[in-house]
């Protein structure tokens, strides 16, 4: 019999979720890094990752099927690792990407993975890569398809949890039919394939069209996996994107490479003056001592650093999440990079409104508005549609009253005994609205709703938008509309004037 297996959403932002997923009787909070550990060699131990916070790690069951099938079959995964939290296992399908076919059938990987104990393995897949061949692609996201809808029919019923691999690549229509397969195969939990080469390339904006393609595909409820993602500058953006759990040798292929993270991307130590971390490791050491340290235990060094620049910044979002602030904190690392940024304004011109559904309605924290991608934040989005219906419902009781617009500047609260309005004639009939540049006029009782007075912004309306909202709510019926301010006078009548004789 299967685990239970269970995925509870506590808190969303964007499309990101912290959530918590249990696992027969283990549980992990996400979003999640899932460490990938080497099944041989051991640079970390798994005592020093359970150390450091990580419940989960990843390991490949394609190295382990050649070089130790029998003994992790006698002692059993969990043993053979040394590591008593939770283990999802790869099939072997970066792999197939990187040397081509395995020497293992779909069926076999599955019982292997099984019968060693894995509590989340995934079915064998072929990856499709960075290809621009749709034949290719088509191919491989039906031969991966199949393999997974064969090995959950089979094995469907043992206690491990499988995780179904999306492909299709680069072509939207392939990925979303992926995981409508998979999802009617009756998958619980899908990982999306393929998205190394584009991560690597800095090919961040196809990615996001990739994942988004995927979770329209798929339940809201059900977690994704992504394969690889082990960026700094990609691992808040695909948190926002829905994202619930990566993994990632970053850290110790980058260490390899003597490459040291940052949140805004990599450093060569080579290059570097000092450390600008205050991670263990880091507190301890300094550029010159990690020169001359010999060259196995510099790596581990790095290495060890590098996961922890991963973890804070998967607390990062999780912070942000809570807080509602997860479109700052993707923006402000999408500049980081010419390719993030690119990314990041697809995604905030063309999918804004996808990520209306699961942002809150009510923050906090005021919104910042620094830049045009800001003004298509989905909290403005959700602002705009509720202002429509304050609006209408305001409109027809008007005939021969007066409104009253004050500028964005005017200090709240926003009453009729404001400095700003009080001198203004028949106040006491008045209808008083204040000019939000993103959001246009708003009724005063708005005025402590966010995000009316909670939108923080450098630009005051200019002229063309200010007559814009005059004209706005002359037509809502207002005989006389006066604008509040410097020009102390109300906006120029709809009546001709008469010649002076």
């Amino acid at each position: 019999m299967p685990k239970p297996f269970s995925f509870e959403v506590r808190e969303t932002d964007l499309m990101g979720r912290v959530g918590v997923m249990r696992i027969g009787q283990r549980s992990f909070e996400t979003p999640c890094l899932t460490p990938v550990i080497h099944p041989v060699w051991r640079d970390i131990t798994p005592a020093q990752f359970k150390a450091m916070g990580f419940d989960i790690l990843m390991t490949n069951s394609y190295i382990l099927y050649r070089r130790k099938r029998t003994e992790a079959l006698e002692k059993g995964l969990h043993e053979l690792i040394g590591f008593d939290g939770l283990l999802m296992t790869d099939s072997g399908g970066y792999q197939v990407l990187e040397y081509g076919d395995t020497e293992f059938t779909p069926e076999e990987i599955a019982d292997f993975q099984s019968k060693m104990g894995s509590d989340l393995a995934v079915t064998l897949d072929k990856p499709t890569g960075y290809s621009n061949s749709r034949a290719y692609a088509k191919e491989t996201m039906g031969e991966s398809l199949r393999a997974a809808k064969a090995t959950i029919d089979k094995f469907g019923d043992s206690e491990t949890i499988w995780v179904g691999p999306i492909q299709g690549g680069i072509f939207g229509d392939l990925v979303r039919a992926s995981a409508r397969g998979l999802v009617e195969a009756g998958f619980q939990i899908l990982a999306l394939g393929s998205p190394v080469e584009l991560m690597e390339g800095y090919l961040f904006s196809p990615l996001v069209e990739m994942i988004i393609n995927a979770k329209k595909s798929m339940p809201y409820s059900m977690p994704l996996h992504l394969f690889g993602a082990g960026h700094p500058l990609t691992l808040p953006l695909s948190v926002a994107l829905g994202c619930d759990t990566f993994d990632s040798a970053s850290y110790m292929l980058y260490a390899k490479k003597e490459r040291y993270m940052t949140e805004r991307g990599t450093l060569q130590l080579d290059r570097m003056t000092y450390l600008p971390c205050s991670c263990p490791v880091c507190n301890a050491t300094t550029v010159s001592d990690l020169h001359a340290t010999p060259r196995e235990e510099r790596v581990r060094k790095i290495a060890l650093h590098n996961l922890h620049v991963l973890r804070a910044d998967v607390l990062r979002c999780k912070e942000a999440i809570y807080e509602g602030r997860l479109w700052d904190l993707v923006e402000e690392r999408a500049m980081a990079h010419t390719s993030s940024a690119k990314a990041f304004r697809a995604l905030a011109l063309d999918h804004s409104d996808w990520l209306v559904k699961s942002t809150r309605l009510m923050k906090l924290r005021g919104l910042m508005i620094r830049s045009q991608e800001d003004t298509r934040r989905p909290e403005l989005t959700l602002a705009r549609e509720h202002l429509e219906k304050v609006m209408a419902k305001r409109t027809s009781r008007k005939a021969g009253k007066t409104a009253v617009l004050v500028p964005s500047s005017a200090p709240p609260p926003l009453t009729k005994t404001s400095g700003k309005i009080r001198h203004v004639r028949g106040l006491d009939k008045a209808d008083i609205y204040r000019i939000n540049p993103q959001l246009g006029p708003y009724p005063a009782e708005l005025e402590f709703v966010f995000p009316f007075a909670q939108t923080m912004s450098d630009r005051e309306a200019p002229e063309a938008e200010v007559k814009a909202c005059v004209k706005r709510l002359r037509g809502m019926g207002y005989a006389r509309v006066i604008l509040a301010g410097p020009a102390r006078g109300k906006a120029p009548s709809r009546r001709k004037k008469k010649r002076a004789r």
